[in-house]
């Protein structure tokens, strides 16, 4: 579906490492240590590299200004405690990203030692796009699995007028031989709502049957937009339901429609993660799976591709086909992530980077 989105993308292209340098600036400038900013940037262009802006670095406006305001904290003191095969993890209050690699690197840990890893993560922020966690465990010869809830549900539930859970996003990924590990990252409901938000900052307009207003009607008008529909109906809602639960049940955060409305300046991040990690040698030589991937990608790829189709292609595929161009040529970022990042730069007194 996402060939229906559409968004102006500028011409000139950003190199990834001016962009990280830019985000740790605009981090460390709002209280956040070094290591720690440059740990959450990278996530960020990672995303942006992959053509995920949606979960990029335009995201560093909102966190800046919930540090700013003292809903992150910017030098948590985060927790982690162990029971039999799984770790529980405490963020206090801090960025999404530090929260979650704490999560996966004790899951990761634990899958080394034991086979299977899981962990629960409370009280930290927006973790940016899933796929980098799970990718995480791929890296590490384990098959990842990422997902999360945060206050503010906005995903209707089938045949609901206003939202049942939070568009939940959940990720999978798989080592192999190749280049790239297997990644599938998606959101529960038809489309990402940042992705949204980025589209009709640009066309004014949506795609039909994917958004409601805040009364749960139908609505194509950006302006209107409140609440995302479940992809493929009581599928998507179920599948993001139960991925709620268990990043924000398991956690003892609670689910998103418990949590309520999203009100960082006065509450925190108030967001849960979930991490489970599969160690491949446990069943089979990591070799013979890793080979296993890449015969798999490769009878995928050799499919004869449906009319208006040019091949067929493996979950991340085609974002893995972006990333090698962006790190060899730069990122040039559309008019929807250009101006907030501007915007901020101007209200920390920081220079934009020189494509902006």
């Amino acid at each position: 579906m996402s060939d229906r989105l559409r968004y102006d993308i500028g011409d000139v292209q950003v190199p990834a490492d001016e962009m990280r340098a830019f985000g740790t600036s605009a981090l460390t400038a709002t209280g956040v240590p070094g290591d720690d900013a440059i740990l959450v940037v990278e996530t960020l262009v990672h995303a942006d590299l992959r053509g995920v802006f949606s979960h990029g670095t335009r995201l560093l406006a909102a966190y800046t200004e919930a540090l700013e305001a003292g809903a992150i904290n910017p030098t948590p003191n985060i927790r982690v405690s162990h029971s039999t095969g799984a770790a529980v993890v405490n963020g206090d209050r801090s960025l999404g990203q530090l929260g979650a690699w704490a999560g996966m690197q004790a899951a990761i840990d634990i899958a080394h030692d034991r086979g299977i890893g899981v962990a629960a993560v409370s009280d930290t922020g927006h973790f940016g796009a899933a796929a980098y966690w799970a990718l995480l465990a791929a890296d590490a010869g384990l098959i990842g699995h990422a997902a999360s809830n945060m206050a503010g549900p906005c995903m209707l539930a089938t045949g609901s007028r206003q939202p049942a859970t939070g568009n939940t996003p959940l990720a999978w990924a798989f080592p192999t031989h190749g280049a790239h590990p297997v990644v599938l990252d998606m959101a529960s409901g038809a489309y990402a709502l940042n992705k949204l938000h980025m589209v009709g900052a640009t066309t004014g307009s949506l795609p039909a049957g994917v958004a409601t207003d805040s009364e749960g009607n139908p609505t194509t008008d950006a302006s209107r937009l409140a609440y995302v529909v479940p992809a493929g109906g009581p599928k998507g809602y179920g599948i993001g339901l139960v991925h709620d639960l268990m990043a924000g049940v398991l956690s003892g955060d609670g689910a998103t429609l418990i949590k309520g409305a999203l009100d960082p300046a006065n509450r925190g991040p108030r967001g849960s993660l979930f991490f489970l990690t599969i160690d491949v040698g446990a069943f089979l030589p990591l070799s013979d799976f890793r080979t296993a991937m890449d015969e798999q990608s490769r009878a995928v790829n050799s499919l004869p591709p449906a009319a208006g189709f040019s091949k067929v292609q493996m979950p991340g595929q085609p974002e893995w086909e972006l990333f090698e161009d962006r790190v060899a040529n730069g990122i040039a970022y559309p008019a929807s992530v250009v101006e907030p990042l501007t915007a901020m730069a101007e209200r920390l007194g920081l220079d934009a980077p020189a494509g902006f």
